[in-house]
């Protein structure tokens, strides 16, 4: 497979995982063993990661609205109060009504808002979570395709190792 230098300077997971695709769907011997279960295998992997980010991703989205939701609703009854509270003012001109109605919109108000932050702080650690065990998995697969590059590089540079010891190095991977 050639070299692309069309790639961005940072690849998105779905990058990486698409040209791991690209890799497994290509012709030819795979790491020696010719498309054997160790390609299935990798197949698979990919597969399951690609299911997993996607359930992730909707996992997140579903936090991301909760959250949003909770702080849309903070907000209207804010407002509500708030307008409550200005009603009341111009129905009585009493200053401890008044004064008292603010306060409540203002508690109100600082109680959405630090639920709303809270939800937000929850979902960004979930979501970070996801994509650093998804970036764990990622990086073995790369691994295990720099490794194979590598037995392969050295078969094809002209080294003197026997077919037998490549064979075994390839039995490691």
């Amino acid at each position: 497979m050639p070299l692309r230098t069309d790639r961005p300077a940072t690849p998105s997971v779905g990058d990486c995982l698409d040209r791991l695709e690209a890799l497994l769907d290509s012709r030819g011997s795979w790491f020696g063993l010719g498309g054997s279960g160790r390609r299935d295998e990798a197949r698979q992997v990919l597969h399951e990661a690609r299911a997993l980010l996607a359930k992730e991703m909707g996992r997140l989205a579903q936090a991301q609205a909760e959250a949003d939701a909770v702080l849309r609703r903070a907000q209207e009854e804010a407002r509500r109060l708030t307008a409550d509270a200005q009603e009341r003012t111009r129905a009585n001109a009493d200053a401890d009504v008044v004064r008292e109605a603010e306060r409540e919109a203002r508690d109100i108000r600082a109680v959405a808002n630090r639920e709303a932050d809270e939800m937000r702080r929850s979902a960004d650690v979930y979501a970070l979570g996801v994509f650093e065990r998804l970036d764990a998995e990622v990086s073995r697969v790369v691994t295990t395709v720099r490794r194979g590059k590598a037995i392969l590089g050295e078969r094809t540079g002209g080294g003197s190792t026997s077919t037998r010891l490549d064979n075994e190095k390839m039995a490691s991977v």
